[in-house]
């Protein structure tokens, strides 16, 4: 079975424009329904980063300790 590529609207996308430079994938994805890989991609398609040093708060590694039970190796 093949996954097909999402399609956000317009203002999905204007959801992770919006909040994926200071918030966790995890937490967007929880909104829009979709899983965390996946806005990472789409953010990553329209040119976002993460602005700097966002992952040295208490949300690093949230996404692995939700998804897996292991933290990232950083």
């Amino acid at each position: 079975m093949r996954f097909q590529k999402k399609i956000f609207t317009e203002s999905e996308k204007a959801y992770i424009r919006e909040h994926f430079p200071t918030e966790p994938a995890v937490d967007i994805a929880d909104v829009l329904g979709v899983s965390p890989p996946t806005v990472i991609k789409a953010a990553r398609e329209m040119g976002l980063k993460k602005v700097e040093g966002w992952c040295s708060n208490d949300y690093h590694g949230r996404y692995v300790n939700r998804y897996s039970g292991r933290r990232a190796a950083v």
